[in-house]
């Protein structure tokens, strides 16, 4: 039985999550930094979609996000 349309498609898909959860952690830093900015929780949640207790769990658990 030929697989290699199957492979391929498992590596598209293994390479898409790999890049989802890379651009989670980063919207996840991100939030926090405009956190530690100042930012205002509420703005700050309805744009990164997480939820108050979910930032500011994730702004205790964050240590120092280097500058940019």
């Amino acid at each position: 039985m030929e697989l290699v349309s199957l492979d391929l498609a498992v590596h598209r898909l293994r390479d898409a999550e790999a890049a989802l959860d890379a651009a989670r952690a980063d919207a996840e830093l991100e939030a926090v930094a405009a956190l530690r900015r100042g930012g205002d929780v509420e703005a700050i949640c309805a744009l990164s979609g997480l939820n108050p207790h979910d930032l500011l769990r994730l702004e205790k658990l964050t240590g120092d996000i280097p500058a940019s």
